[in-house]
């Protein structure tokens, strides 16, 4: 296929899903523009994921998402806020970045980055446990602990997008500014450290990133996707094409495709959630050989 085939498409796709929600769907208009939008800007990030090898880091954020969730479920059901709230974010925005940090303080302690993944991990499938146990058994009529892991693509409305929105853009800007040149850093650090580059800020700067990006996509995704949107895209880019150049427009658009036929395989098959058709429209993707 070539490299523009996969960006016309996603584009037509988008556009027709978009007019079919507005006139035939209007109540998952808004659900549609926050999937898009969240799918978009996970993808932006998938192939520096893959590029700096940082795929057991990006999936472990399907836990990582989860545990933050639940940790700031507790102070949203005390003060029996939903976790569409400006509050609920906020807070599992904090835990994400801490956690994710803390994989970065672990490799100081001379821990490779999947061993400090791993450690990290067990810690927050341990506190997960616990967490689970507190949100139902204290705040189970206020926060519902299935909804965290699906997403609630049905309640979403024009505010929840209006408020979603500063959080995407804000997790846009790394990729959309430094993406290629972290790519290349990828490629050739050492090279990078030689001109000055320091290759550990970039880290800490995809890594934020990153963290904001998952953070913002809960509430239409759920806490597992969007480790999926962190791999999946990048790994169809990259097998569509090798050149850097083309990595980052071509997993923007099989998420942007995805998504839209996710929707559209949601609206004729209800029992098909949205979170699950994407993922299987991208693993369509992903396997499909071109002739």
């Amino acid at each position: 296929m070539a490299s523009w085939a996969l960006p016309t498409a996603a584009l037509l796709l988008t556009a027709a899903a978009l007019w079919y929600a507005y006139v035939y769907t209007p109540l998952l208009l808004w659900p549609l523009v926050s999937l898009l939008s969240s799918s978009v800007v996970l993808a932006l990030h998938s192939p520096m994921a893959l590029g700096r090898r940082m795929t057991f880091l990006a999936h472990a954020q399907g836990h990582t998402v989860l545990t933050a969730a639940l940790a700031a479920a507790l102070p949203a059901g005390a003060l029996a806020v939903g976790v569409g709230s400006a509050y609920y974010t906020a807070l599992a925005l904090l835990f994400v970045v801490l956690l994710n940090l803390a994989v970065l303080a672990t490799e100081r302690l001379g821990f490779g980055k999947d061993v400090a993944t791993g450690v990290v991990m067990s810690f927050q499938l341990t506190a997960t446990i616990a967490l689970l146990y507190l949100v139902r058994t204290l705040y189970a009529a206020a926060v519902d602990p299935v909804a965290l892991i699906t997403g609630e693509y049905l309640l979403i409305t024009a505010r929840d997008v209006a408020f979603q929105a500063p959080f995407l853009v804000a997790a846009s800007v790394f990729p959309l500014l430094f993406g290629l040149r972290y790519l290349y850093i990828s490629l050739d650090e050492q090279f990078a450290e030689s001109i000055g580059i320091r290759a550990g800020a970039y880290d800490y700067a995809f890594l934020v990133s990153m963290s904001v990006a998952v953070s913002a996509s809960v509430y239409a995704l759920g806490s597992l996707m969007p480790a999926v949107l962190l791999i999946l895209p990048g790994a169809i880019a990259n097998r569509m094409s090798h050149r850097l150049t083309d990595q980052i427009p071509l997993s923007v658009s099989a998420a942007a495709l995805s998504a839209s036929a996710a929707h559209f395989l949601y609206t004729f098959v209800p029992w098909l959630w949205p979170s699950a058709a994407l993922g299987l429209v991208m693993f369509t993707l992903l396997i499909w050989r071109n002739k």
